[in-house]
């Protein structure tokens, strides 16, 4: 990126600002900041004078104003220069020069530009030395002023000459003082009215642009000969030099952080929509279909109701039918509810809740409108949102173009996205009403439906029947309790067997069988049925030990479970997997057992009575450490999380997976198969049999567990972009060949929703994850610390290997993800300098270093480490090495034409 430097040819055939003014007779001055005559028109294709030309006159000026006839957008691209009337140093090249000369430099170079009475000299052939003292050797060659500041650099750079980084600065030395300053868009840097009178909110970018112009204006009125005059000069050039700094300082600034240029506008804009509504649910539409309010249709569609209105004859002018949409919104009128019926029979859009954490927090839905206020959706469609119904809201929007309608109808829609691509589980899992009543049916609780009859040739209670109608037509007949594990096996086996379009259908079926029948069941609850008469005998034994650890591993054991099975009345609700858990149960009727507090560390003394006894004042005391953890590990580390996602997104951002079936490599990542989930996680991935390469299926991914196997990995994939086989067939799911934002995608997603769902947990002490002193355990929060760590911090030891099963077993023991994620993460940490370790042509001779998440967007992308590096060192390193970048925002921006596949 050398060319960083060569703005002299960039500079050459702007448009100069001449004036400090802004405005001249309520217009924008013709030579000044925001001059129309500069940076193009502020009205599409329309002069200062007011006259409206047209796209046909664009390219072409007007005659009376001087004005270019172009689009407004001009305003966002267009540049300037201020030209000065003495040379200042280049804020970039100083940096430079410091960055590789050191304070001794640093302090030679800020005393020849601030102190007038500095001169330079040199004491001996190889040496520069700047002094105050205005005697010398006889014979001695001195320098001052800007000569001192060139000759310095200069010299430096021929003394060290062989050395790479001196021999850039040499070729550069013309741009070492610059008498020219670009000026940026004035869309970049805008100017407001103000809520007072005649008050203006001006972006400080602006006043450094005003202050250097203004000290030009006053310089051109000087009589004395400016440079001529040691003392003048070093007065206004030290002025001129700190506003240039500062203007250098400021746009540096406004590139980076949160809210900068870059981060705010070009790594995605956001912005403010008007379709925002409370969500409820509503069993009776289909499972790819959304109802919108009338009143949000009206606005989101008022253009097409409005071309309607002119069709059916009411209206003769857009504008008029237009102002009536507008009455009716203002009056909540619903005469046009029919014509809004008819229109949405052929329209799709997108629902989105936020926090988007992973594809599904987007997903497409046909619409239907309703006279409500609140937008309905599928019950059923919750999970991939991670959505409930207590006050939680959705944003709506609307595709505009046929093209893009048809990419919600092929890729968005949610019956296209019932694989979670972080696992290929079912994505729309029915639970709560809807697996009660499945249970309670499949159980034989309704005992008018135990008539038996014939069904596939078997013979068959009637409950069972119900429930089989359910399920496809061929499929084999369940005759046997289904709680909510055994009905997410049946749903995952229909998805893997039958079209979409199938398995939607048996959603909506098993969706009204379930809520029809824990209707008809109706299941209630009362505090005196959970009461158990004598529990003392029972209770006193958990606490028998002196061992915090025995203790423990009592108050979680199988007996108490089943103690807890045969004395709660409501089983089912647990057995079921409707809802609760065992552990809830048993801190409600037989003990609240041990506490943790905010630190992680148990609390000595357990809480021996239970919910429903109730708390002495003690325990009570001792419960709420337990409730602070929660609300201090949420409140603590959602933030933390959701940046750890952003960036994990962004390193992996550039990874794509290629058309290649094949790149060859015979290199392969040992994994050790330490479970039958481990293997799961592994399944439609290639690897070593016999010497041969075979697909981890569902037939053979048993027999993998206790074995170490050699899989084919992205880690040690050949292609630039991964090929199909290193990857595996899971990308025949995915819809995309983002890679890589997938997997950081199903990390974030994981991590923030673990985190949240502390908040509901924390506090309980568990048996599980319980360190060697046995009074500290370790937690979600501290696997989120441990994560963080893992992907920040290395070691001369770090290998690949050890990283990706350190990934895996952390967020693996609560969820399930794809080992191939871990890798894809992994593959983009391991660099060897700005080349990427798996893609050098002798890599087995030749160590991986390990970048960190935070520094790794910046080996791949210009504008990404821009953004997320500090810009100052990532411009120099840019002046310094050059490389190429093949970043996907870098390829959009740069103009290359990305082949969409």
């Amino acid at each position: 990126m050398p060319k960083l430097l060569d703005f002299k040819s960039f500079c050459e055939n702007l448009k100069e600002v001449t004036t400090s003014k802004i405005m001249e007779k309520k217009k924008f001055h013709p030579e000044g900041l925001f001059s129309e005559q500069i940076f193009g028109p502020l009205k599409n294709y329309t002069c200062q004078c007011g006259t409206y030309y047209g796209i046909s006159r664009s390219g072409g000026t007007c005659d009376l104003c001087g004005v270019d006839i172009a689009n407004s957008d001009e305003r966002r691209r267009r540049f300037a220069k201020i030209i000065l009337p003495i040379p200042v140093v280049n804020p970039v090249f100083y940096d430079l020069i410091i960055d590789l000369g050191g304070n001794y430099l640093k302090r030679a170079l800020d005393d020849l530009m601030k102190n007038e009475k500095s001169i330079l000299y040199k004491p001996n052939e190889d040496e520069y030395a700047v002094t105050t003292n205005q005697t010398f050797p006889p014979m001695t060659k001195t320098w001052d002023k800007l000569d001192a500041i060139r000759e310095l650099v200069s010299g430096v750079a021929r003394n060290l000459k062989g050395v790479r980084e001196w021999e850039v600065v040499e070729k550069n030395l013309d741009q070492l003082l610059i008498r020219t300053i670009i000026v940026l868009p004035p869309d970049l840097r805008p100017a407001a009215k103000g809520v007072e009178r005649n008050s203006q909110i001006v972006d400080k970018i602006n006043r450094y642009y005003m202050q250097i112009l203004t000290k030009k204006e006053i310089m051109k009125e000087t009589l004395v000969d400016i440079l001529g005059d040691k003392s003048l000069f070093y007065q206004y050039f030290k002025q001129l030099q700190k506003d240039v700094n500062e203007l250098y300082e400021h746009i540096l600034l406004k590139l980076s952080k949160k809210e900068g240029l870059i981060r705010g506008n070009i790594l995605g804009k956001r912005i403010d929509f008007s379709g925002r509504a409370v969500i409820v649910p509503d069993p009776t539409i289909n499972l790819d279909e959304c109802v919108l309010p009338y009143l949000m249709f009206l606005e989101l569609f008022k253009l097409p109701i409005s071309r309607k209105l002119i069709e059916i004859g009411r209206f003769k002018l857009l504008n008029d039918a237009i102002d009536f949409v507008d009455k009716c919104i203002e009056l909540k009128n619903t005469i046009l509810f029919k014509i809004c019926e008819e229109l949405a029979e052929n329209e799709v859009c997108l629902l989105n809740r936020q926090p988007s954490l992973h594809r599904l927090s987007m997903l497409g839905f046909k619409i239907k409108v309703s006279l409500d206020n609140v937008i309905k959706i599928h019950p059923l469609s919750c999970p991939g949102f991670n959505a409930d119904f207590d006050g939680d809201q959705m944003a709506v929007y609307i595709p505009i173009t046929e093209e893009s309608k048809e990419e919600v109808l092929n890729k968005f829609l949610i019956t296209r996205n019932l694989s979670n691509p972080a696992n290929e589980s079912l994505t729309t899992v029915p639970n709560q009403d809807i697996i009660l009543g499945v249970y309670t049916l499949t159980s034989h609780q309704f005992p008018y439906l135990q008539e038996k009859v014939e069904f596939k040739g078997q013979t068959i209670t009637e409950d069972t029947k119900i429930f089989n109608e359910c399920l496809p037509e061929g499929y084999q007949l369940v005759d046997r309790s289904v709680d909510k594990r055994e009905l997410v096996k049946i749903l995952n086996d229909i998805k893997l067997t039958y079209p979409e379009d199938v398995v939607a259908k048996t959603l909506d079926n098993i969706k009204m069988v379930g809520f029809k029948y824990s209707t008809l069941f109706g299941s209630t609850m009362s505090l005196d049925s959970c009461e158990i008469v004598d529990l003392s005998g029972i209770r006193d034994s958990l606490y028998d030990s002196d061992n915090i650890r025995t203790q423990l591993a009592k108050v979680s054991s199988r007996e108490t479970r089943n103690f807890l099975v045969d004395n709660f009345k409501y089983s089912y609700m647990i057995k079921s997997g409707a809802r609760g858990s065992w552990d809830q149960v048993r801190q409600v009727i037989l003990t609240r057992g041990f506490i943790s507090n905010f630190k992680g560390e148990i609390l000595p003394t357990p809480i021996k009575h239970s919910l429903l006894d109730g708390l002495d004042q003690q325990e009570f005391f001792n419960s709420t450490y337990g409730c602070r953890k929660g609300l201090l590990d949420v409140a603590l580390n959602t933030g933390s999380s959701g940046y750890l996602s952003r960036k994990l997104i962004f390193a992996c951002a550039n990874l794509q997976i290629s058309s290649t079936r094949d790149c060859g490599s015979k290199d392969f990542l040992d994994v050790f198969v330490r479970d039958e989930k481990k293997a799961r996680m592994l399944m439609n991935r290639y690897f070593l049999d016999n010497g041969k390469l075979t697909k981890i299926t569902e037939e053979n991914y048993n027999n993998l567990v206790g074995k170490t196997i050699k899989i084919r990995s992205p880690i040690l994939c050949l292609n630039d972009k991964i090929c199909r086989v290193c990857y595996g067939d899971l990308y025949k799911t995915l819809k995309s060949r983002f890679v890589g934002v997938i997997a950081a995608q199903s990390l974030g997603e994981c991590n923030t929703q673990l985190i949240l769902r502390v908040f509901h947990t924390s506090g309980v002490a568990r048996i599980r994850g319980l360190q060697d002193d046995g009074m500290r355990q370790m937690d979600v929060i501290g696997d989120l610390s441990r994560v963080s760590r893992m992907l920040h911090q290395f070691n001369k030891d770090t290998n690949y290997t050890d990283l990706v099963y350190d990934l895996f077993e952390a967020y693996n023991r609560d969820r399930d993800i794809h080992h191939i994620h871990f890798e894809c993460v992994v593959a983009q940490l391991m660099w060897k300098g700005f080349k990427k370790w798996r893609l050098l042509p002798e890599r087995d001779k030749i160590e991986p270093e390990y970048v960190s998440i935070q520094s790794s967007p910046s080996r791949e992308s210009w504008l990404l480490g821009l953004a997320f590096s500090n810009p100052k060192r990532h411009i120099l390193k840019g002046i310094l090495y050059s490389g190429s970048y093949s970043g996907i925002m870098d390829k959009l921006l740069c103009g290359e034409k990305l082949e969409l596949k």
